[in-house]
């Protein structure tokens, strides 16, 4: 046999090993820009005065009870905690007659107590990707109770550099996610006098993502049977979607409670175009697609906000993961939001 067919022979085989035992592993989470945080209520917010600037500051903490892989597979033993905080500023301004609200948001976030077996379990924290956002609102009607808003959320691309051979990522791979979200709050009052200050909202929205660079990199990935190194040189992901469905008692000016419910679903994440580089061989061997990660869970929340002076409130967010596929299953999560609000001394011409 000569020694081109010895090799062909040889890398075909190594072909058929690999693409089998390291095509199938999956040992990064890239971040996902699809969740805006918009709390019951929010929407109700296009009857503040044209020139009020608000500065809100989050912060939350989450205890996941297993990583639950795309296939719907717990792993077993797999935990986090996953810590976020973040700044939004907002300004309400005016156009064609309507509210219109500008807001930016800085998040940072970490996880700690991971585990992911099969993985380093390494983590890839800090700034997350920077968020601008427009809100125009259709319907502001105060008197009427119904408020209907359009916004828009721009994700910039801006976060911490990504670590391919981090097991979890909380930024993107350099990926520009653009979601577009609509808020409807009715007032359910106009149907009967005992429901007075009872308030339906209903907040749904769709997450478009570009393609990521170089998501995943394992040195010696388990199960190969050489060493060498495996490389996705492409993410793409699917579109993500989201709705939110709140029940909201709200008595007084910015005091409330609220009970709801938010299902997530798609945002595939896909490693593509992978190769093995065998150890000191000049041989990169091609690899099948891999699934990373997927926006896919069941979640309820329970929604509070307290006033603490005409201009300062604290609200906060209690939620519980039912169902989650391709991800860290969230068993409880607690969410703090403190707000300052700047109300103009009279209406800007």
């Amino acid at each position: 046999m000569s020694a081109k067919s010895w090799w062909s022979v040889v890398l075909t085989g190594a072909a058929a090993v690999l693409g089998s035992l390291i095509g199938g592993y999956s040992p990064a989470i890239a971040g996902s820009d699809n969740d805006p945080r918009t709390y019951a209520g929010d929407y109700q917010g296009g009857s503040l005065p044209i020139g009020t600037f608000i500065a809100f500051q989050y912060a939350s903490y989450s205890r996941a009870d297993a990583f639950v892989d795309p296939t719907g597979r717990a792993l077993p033993d797999s935990h986090a905690n996953t810590w976020v905080e973040f700044t939004r500023v907002t300004y309400f301004a005016e156009f064609a007659n309507r509210p219109l609200v500008i807001e930016a948001d800085l998040p940072l976030a970490t996880l700690t107590d991971v585990n992911i077996p099969g993985t380093n379990n390494q983590v890839a924290g800090g700034l997350v990707d920077p968020v601008v956002h427009l809100t125009y609102f259709l319907i502001s009607d105060a008197k009427l109770q119904r408020w209907f808003g359009f916004t828009n959320f721009f994700w910039l691309p801006w976060g911490r550099d990504f670590d391919n051979r981090s097991a979890v990522n909380v930024s993107t791979p350099r990926q520009f996610t653009d979601t577009p979200q609509f808020g409807y709050t009715e007032g359910l009052g106009k149907i009967s006098s005992s429901l007075n200050g009872f308030f339906f909202d209903l907040i749904a929205n769709a997450s478009f993502h570009t393609d990521g660079d170089s998501p995943l990199e394992v040195v010696n990935p388990p199960g190969a049977p050489l060493s060498g190194v495996l490389t996705y040189e492409t993410l793409t992901q699917r579109p993500s979607y989201d709705v939110k469905a709140f029940l909201r008692y709200n008595p007084s000016t910015f005091l409330f409670a609220a009970v709801g419910i938010e299902k997530s679903w798609g945002g595939e994440q896909i490693g593509t175009n992978g190769r093995f580089f065998v150890a000191g061989l000049p041989v990169a061997i091609p690899q099948p697609n891999v699934a990373i990660s997927r926006d896919d869970f069941l979640r309820g929340h329970f929604q509070f906000q307290i006033p603490l002076a005409k201009d300062f409130t604290i609200a906060g967010d209690v939620f519980h993961d039912f169902q989650a596929t391709g991800g860290f299953r969230e068993n409880i999560g607690v969410e703090v939001r403190l707000a300052k609000f700047f109300f103009p001394s009279s209406r800007p011409n």
